[in-house]
């Protein structure tokens, strides 16, 4: 099985730096199996010589949304302070109940 990875959004919000790729798994006839997205989040903190040090963070969602709302939750999830998961996926119900309080 072949996998490829490619960057389909790439774009600086508010100080992060929001990276969506699309994995795709190839069978072995060379026919795609799977496509999924993977949303990485770097903050970026910056040290006393001005250097830009980026923190990478998983936005842990689904790898089968669409890539319309995955844009729009990653960026919620960044106005709410990145909050943990607990190792659970965020979906659109439960973002809006984070933010609903």
């Amino acid at each position: 099985m072949k996998t490829t990875e490619t960057n389909i959004y790439d774009v600086v919000y508010n100080s992060y730096r929001i990276l969506i790729d699309k994995i795709t798994e190839y069978d072995y006839n060379g026919d795609m199996a799977t496509a999924k997205k993977i949303c990485t989040v770097v903050r970026y903190d910056k040290y006393s010589d001005g250097e830009a040090i980026g923190t990478p963070m998983i936005f842990n969602v689904s790898p089968y949304e669409s890539l319309v709302d995955m844009q729009t939750m990653v960026r919620v999830w960044i106005a709410c302070g990145c909050p943990n998961d607990h190792g659970r996926k965020w979906t659109k119900e439960s973002l809006h109940a984070w933010v609903a309080g």
